[in-house]
């Protein structure tokens, strides 16, 4: 999906889009299906007050925008109609039909996470769970709702938007998978059966460590090793947190620190070398991860477990 069109607003006093300070950041897209159609999502901010136009919709598919920060109220034309927006408080999150054509116009500061949900690729993602009872969402275009667990699959991408280098796949694919099923539970048309299913097989959970393991340094998806299983993302992802008591992200960060810490006490690597050892995108990526799940940076850490250990060969 391609980011909206801008255009400069028609009214003279409209600065043109290279005059404002208007940031789409780059999208993320989920790997959960293979159909051509990808659920996505993205940050847009805009720190001045520019006057533009900013033009969506027209395409088959869900849009579900957090407001990060309040937002005054506004118009947008859909169609024929102009409607009047009431204003978006922070945390606020709001749902449209992206089937017609929308401009809508800035004319104050935004900060918002936009998840684009095309139909068919919801369809695709609901066969892949096993919903065969499921037959779309269902809600009036426009409504809006503060919702805590909306709130905080945003607050989870953040980080990922600001630095879609180092966004891993499978973490993306993660959130996006448990905020479909989130939204088939509270929008749902019918709410199918058997949306809990047993853990996995004890050759499926083995499969796909074997497949993170592999080497640490390669990016994998959902998708890669729900397709190892023999099941849907959706069955995996549920499957797997069921059987190890993590998602596959986070199961998979444990054991790239597990790896620097071999590393750190096995010989005198540098910092950047054991981060790309270890698959993560840099040292400062490598540092905030490690200092989260051992409460001591790197250095630290090393400098304190050396001091008896007997050099050995460094693995890897």
């Amino acid at each position: 999906m391609q980011p909206p069109a801008l255009s400069a607003s028609s009214a003279s006093n409209a600065r043109s889009v290279a005059e404002t300070n208007f940031i789409s950041a780059t999208i993320l897209h989920s790997q959960l299906t293979d159909d051509g159609e990808r659920l996505s999502v993205r940050r847009t901010t805009c720190d001045a007050l520019p006057d533009v136009e900013m033009g969506y919709g027209g395409i088959d598919a869900h849009l579900a925008r957090l407001y990060l920060q309040p937002t005054p109220a506004c118009t947008m034309q859909q169609g024929r109609r102009m409607l009047q927006l009431e204003p978006r408080a922070p945390m606020e999150c709001s749902f449209r039909d992206m089937r017609d054509p929308c401009v809508w116009r800035i004319v104050h500061p935004v900060d918002i996470i936009s998840f684009e949900l095309p139909r068919g690729a919801m369809a695709h993602w609901a066969r892949d769970a096993g919903l065969r009872g499921f037959h779309g969402l269902d809600y009036e275009s426009g409504l809006t709702m503060i919702d805590d667990v909306i709130t905080h699959f945003g607050l989870a991408l953040m980080a990922p938007l600001a630095t879609p280098g180092r966004a891993p796949a499978l973490f993306v694919d993660y959130i996006l998978n448990a905020f479909c099923t989130y939204l088939v539970r509270i929008m749902g048309r019918e709410l199918p059966d058997g949306w809990r299913r047993g853990g996995l097989a004890l050759w499926q959970e083995r499969r796909a460590k074997e497949m993170m393991e592999a080497d640490l340094r390669a990016p994998v998806t959902l998708k890669q090793l729900a397709d190892a299983c023999g099941l849907s993302a959706a069955h995996f992802a549920r499957a797997f947190r069921q059987s190890v008591g993590e998602p596959p992200h986070r199961w998979l960060t444990g054991r790239r620190v597990e790896l620097a810490k071999a590393l750190l006490t096995a010989g005198e690597l540098p910092l950047a070398d054991i981060a790309l050892r270890c698959g993560f995108s840099d040292q400062s990526h490598f540092t905030q991860v490690f200092s989260r799940l051992c409460g001591q940076s790197p250095g630290v850490w090393r400098r304190a477990h050396q001091r008896n250990v007997v050099p050995g060969r460094i693995p890897g």
